[in-house]
Formats: C-alpha cells, sequence, structure tokens
C-alpha cells in the first residue's frame, strides 16, 4: 500500500510538469491562432449573412458550414467514444497486449449530430495481444493493430487510418503487485473529401439554387496520406486483493503532420495529450464500482470525461461469467452520457446514448449521439503467466 502511494506521487508529478511543459510550448502560438481564426469567421459571418439574406434558395446552414470548414484550414480532430475504456489501443499505445487472455478483439460504432445535419460516423476495430512473454525476467512484449474510419458532413470528409502498436510490460516487483509499460504506435492516415456535395454561391442563377451551374471552383486536390507517431506510458497496482488503480499518459501526433488541402505546409495535425486513470472496487463478490477518468487536449481544445460503472455480478464463475454494468459518464460543457453493458463469457457488449448538454442545444434537442462497442477475449492459455496480469482496462 505504501509503495502504491509513493508510486502516485511520483507520477503525478510527471504529468503535470509533462502538461506543464506543453502548456508553455504550445500555448501562445495556439491562442494566436485561435483569435486570428476567430475574427476571421465573425468577419466571413457577417459578410455571409448578409448575403444570405438576398438569397433565399440557400440555406444559411451551409454557408456556415464551409466558412467553419475552410477558414479553419482542414484542421481536424480526433476521433473520440464515449466508452473510451472499450478501445485501449485508441487511449493508449501502452495498454496494447496488457490483459487478462491471449488475443483481444474490439469494435466500436459510434453515430451523432443526426437531428442536426448529415450524422457523423466513427467506426473502429482493434486486435491485440501478449506476443512475448519472458517468464524467467518475467516481462511481456505486446503488439496489435487498430484501423478506424470517421466521417462527416454532406462533404464526407473523411478519415481512414491503420496503426501499429508495439508495448513493454514490465511487473516493479517479484510478487507481480505493480506494473508498468511502454508503447509506441506507428500509422498511416488518409483523409479525402467529396466537394461534389457541396454548395456554392456560382450555383445561384438569380431566384434559387441550381445544381446544374458549374460551382466555378478550383481545388488542389480532394485527398492527401500522412505518417502519424504516438507514444505512452502507463501504470497498474493491485492495492487489495479486491481494490486496483491504473493511470497512464499518452502523446499523440508526435510528427505533426501536414494536414492541409492546398499545399500549405504551415497547416499541421496538432499533438494530443491524453491522461487517463481509473480504479476497480469490488465491494463484494456480486457487486463492482469501477471509476474512470480521461483528459484530452489537442491544440487549444480540450476534453474531460469523468463517470463510472456499476457492475452487478449474476455468474462469478470464470467458465460461465456473466454480468450487467450500468453507469454515466459526464463530457464537460458537452454531453451527459448513459451506459449499459453485458458480459457474457469472453464477450462483452456495451451500449450508451449521449445527452447533448452544449451550446447546440436549441438545434439538437439534446440529442446526441448512439455508440455500440464489442469487445471478445480469447483466453488459451487458462494456466499461463499471462493471468496473474490483471486487466488495466476497465
Amino acid at each position: 500500500m505504501q509503495d502504491c502511494k509513493i508510486s502516485v506521487k511520483i507520477i503525478f508529478k510527471c504529468f503535470r510538469y509533462i502538461y506543464t511543459m506543453l502548456e508553455i510550448k504550445y500555448g501562445l502560438i495556439y491562442k494566436l491562432a485561435i483569435r486570428n481564426q476567430q475574427s476571421a469567421k465573425i468577419a466571413d459571418l457577417k459578410m455571409m449573412k448578409s448575403l444570405t439574406a438576398s438569397r433565399q434558395g440557400i440555406p444559411f446552414t451551409i454557408y456556415i458550414f464551409l466558412i467553419l470548414l475552410f477558414s479553419l484550414s482542414l484542421k481536424a480532430q480526433d476521433i473520440h467514444f464515449t466508452q473510451y475504456y472499450n478501445g485501449p489501443l485508441n487511449v493508449n499505445p501502452a495498454l496494447t497486449g496488457f490483459f487478462k487472455g491471449s488475443q483481444r478483439f474490439t469494435l466500436q460504432n459510434k453515430t451523432q449530430w443526426r437531428s442536426v445535419t448529415t450524422p457523423f460516423q466513427t467506426i473502429a476495430a482493434s486486435f491485440d495481444m501478449p506476443v512475448i512473454k519472458r517468464f524467467i525476467k518475467r516481462d511481456i512484449f505486446g503488439g496489435g493493430v487498430a484501423v478506424f474510419r470517421d466521417q462527416a458532413g454532406d462533404s464526407k470528409f473523411g478519415t481512414t487510418q491503420i496503426n501499429f502498436s508495439f508495448s513493454y510490460i514490465k511487473p516493479l516487483s517479484r510478487i507481480s503487485k505493480q506494473f508498468v509499460s511502454f508503447g509506441i504506435q506507428a500509422g498511416v492516415a488518409q483523409r479525402t473529401i467529396d466537394y461534389s456535395k457541396l454548395i456554392f454561391d456560382n450555383q445561384y442563377d438569380g431566384s434559387a439554387f441550381n445544381s446544374g451551374l458549374d460551382n466555378n471552383e478550383q481545388f488542389a486536390k480532394n485527398n492527401f496520406v500522412f505518417l502519424d507517431l504516438s507514444a505512452g506510458a502507463s501504470w497498474y497496482c493491485i492495492v487489495q486483493k479486491n481494490f486496483v488503480i491504473n493511470a497512464g499518459a499518452a502523446m499523440f501526433h508526435i510528427n505533426m503532420p501536414k494536414q492541409s488541402m492546398f499545399g500549405n505546409n504551415n497547416i499541421r495535425l496538432d499533438p494530443k495529450l491524453v491522461l487517463h486513470g481509473g480504479t476497480q472496487l469490488g465491494i463484494s463478490n456480486k457487486f463492482q464500482l469501477i471509476p474512470s477518468l480521461m483528459f484530452m487536449k489537442q491544440g487549444a481544445y480540450s476534453e474531460f470525461n469523468i463517470g463510472s460503472l456499476a457492475k452487478f455480478i449474476k455468474v462469478p464463475n470464470g467458465g460461465k461469467y456473466m454480468a450487467l454494468s450500468l453507469g454515466m459518464f459526464y463530457r464537460y460543457g458537452d454531453a451527459l452520457n448513459f451506459v449499459a453493458g453485458m458480459d457474457y463469457k469472453d464477450i462483452f457488449a456495451g451500449l450508451n446514448y449521449d445527452v447533448n448538454l452544449s451550446k447546440l442545444l436549441p438545434a439538437s434537442n439534446a440529442k446526441g449521439g448512439l455508440e455500440l462497442s464489442l469487445v471478445y477475449i480469447i483466453n488459451k492459455n487458462k494456466r499461463s503467466y499471462i493471468r496473474k496480469i490483471p486487466c488495466p482496462i476497465f
């Protein structure tokens, strides 16, 4: 217990130091960029609003979409899932292969903003496993692959990406009460856009929008490919038999890949800092509390998730394990998330609905997004060393 307290203090100081350094390095640049973007958007919005007043055939929302899209120079933000804990390779490369089992498969699908506009769709899948287990040195090398496809808006602005993750997992003591892991991730991604789905002012014929008219726009390209590098670390501690805690930090897009559709080499993908943690508290043999949190910061944008699952175990036997999970999470300033899930043997299925609470509430009518996740863990070696390593993802 004392070792865990010391480790928590050290890790907390490291996280705070990393976060401070990132703020110093990138903060001034981001603030200046956002001020310039906001000034440009305000001027463009005023112009387009007056233009729309005389062009009743074209919806104002389409102009808004175009202004936001191009004034930000196609500067994209990352995908995110409410059930982030069911997609470990998207949270931290250090979690690759760090679970109780031989192979792990995950699948997540999220649909959002259907009540506001063309729905945003995100689907992700991953596979990982402990590749090498050295019994004498009591450490593990993990490997995995993760893919996702994200599509947004009428232009079908999309991202398709594949990442390869590698990790090293090491217990800090012979009795395996604490573990640390380090991971790296390398991937390749493609961004695409369909300009034919957009509406431009040149297609206004004097009385209404005419899709038969040429938009007279010249675009450099409609897709580009880039490399992406990330890294992370995590820590896991068994405080007592029914009480474990975990924490981790990861940095995505370390290489800050170029992101412009117009050949502007100054437009790059902002690095993303991820801090996450959680506990698993066994109240009894039939009931567990599983609180967790995650903080992400990318450029001028940040996201903070906090909440808990309550797991009701119906059949505790490993071969016929069955449990029901209910929970609620809050994404600060954005949404309230209601979660339900079920474990059956080696399969977990989770479902959640996000109730929108942001400034978009008048348009969304509190309707956010629906998300489904599936996790399947194969355990071929029932008595292998890997079973001594508890799962760090809840």
